[in-house]
């Protein structure tokens, strides 16, 4: 071969080689992975089974109102009631003496109510007003009167009763029955709906 062409062979040699070098820089694999499919495994791992791992041990049933290990860090609250218990409380046996503090006559109020709407683009924060209801007389004999009833106040133990306090039943009329509480420290009685023992009104002076 002469020397012109061993020259011009050396200047192909040379203008090819960036274009070798820039080649075998894109041709390494790529780590993108797309988020809609798993990573493709190795052929070799396709072949070999999985092994699975052991299903979990369901917990053990424990007593209505426990909580079981692991599940939470504290107790549960679910009282489960006997709908009779509720339209039929205990009556305390012997009755005792009504309370000095709830001698006498109580106004009761129903409480007013905060509730919410929206016209679609607003919302508006509305207030019901309470109600008077009829006065609740409390008479040291252990009787009392309200609305048309006169009657023995009775003590009863609801489902929701709570240590050291009592209960009383009073009635308004042939339908509206309550549960009647003394509080004490605030100067005022407190009835709850009859059964379910929701807030109904409150007595004051």
């Amino acid at each position: 071969m002469s020397g012109r062409s061993v020259l011009a062979v050396s200047f192909v040699v040379l203008a090819c080689a960036p274009a070798f070098a820039q080649t075998g820089q894109w041709s390494q694999p790529t780590k993108t992975e797309q988020w809609s499919q798993p990573p493709q495994q190795p052929p070799q791992a396709q072949t070999r089974p999985q092994a699975q791992s052991p299903a979990p041990t369901p917990p053990a049933p424990g007593k209505p109102g426990q909580s079981q290990p692991g599940l939470g860090s504290s107790p549960t609250t679910t009282q489960q009631v006997d709908p009779r218990a509720m339209d039929n409380p205990e009556v305390v046996q012997p009755q005792g003496k009504v309370p000095a503090g709830m001698v006498g006559r109580w106004n009761l109020r129903v409480p007013g109510g905060i509730w919410y709407s929206t016209d679609g683009s607003r919302i508006y924060r509305n207030y019901t007003q309470g109600a008077a209801m009829n006065s609740l007389t409390i008479r040291a004999n252990g009787t009392y009167s309200w609305g048309g009833t006169t009657g023995p106040l009775t003590e009863i133990r609801p489902w929701f009763a709570q240590p050291g306090e009592r209960y009383f039943a009073v009635q308004l009329d042939a339908d509206l029955k309550y549960m009647a509480r003394h509080d004490a420290g605030k100067g005022k009685i407190d009835l709850f709906f009859w059964g379910v023992g929701g807030h109904a009104a409150t007595g004051t002076r």
